[in-house]
């Protein structure tokens, strides 16, 4: 891991709670590249998950990230972050979409 600053962005792509779990997929526009892993963090209870992320065209994609929830999934919030030899990106602080 180096100290770089943050130099790319992550777009979420989905999240939901499913059967008592956050799952959210997120992607790495620009990048693309193998090796990294995406780490999904729930900042109100300190629970994260990481998973390898995998390479596209022009793109990295974090596949989904699954996170248990206890309690109240109301303005439940996460980020999910990337970090590779090369690149470390963080998404914004994200609230999930409620179901519709």
């Amino acid at each position: 891991m180096t100290d770089e600053p943050f130099n790319g962005e992550i777009l979420i792509v989905t999240s939901e709670v499913r059967d008592g779990h956050l799952e959210v997929t997120a992607m790495v526009p620009e990048v693309a590249e193998s090796g990294g892993t995406c780490t999904l963090t729930v900042p109100s209870s300190g629970a994260s998950v990481t998973t390898e992320a995998s390479e596209g065209k022009d793109v990295t994609y974090c596949g989904v990230m699954s996170i248990e929830v206890t309690g109240s999934t109301e303005d439940l919030a996460f980020i999910v972050s990337y970090a590779s030899a090369t690149t470390k990106a963080e998404s914004s602080l994200t609230t999930v979409e409620p179901a519709a």
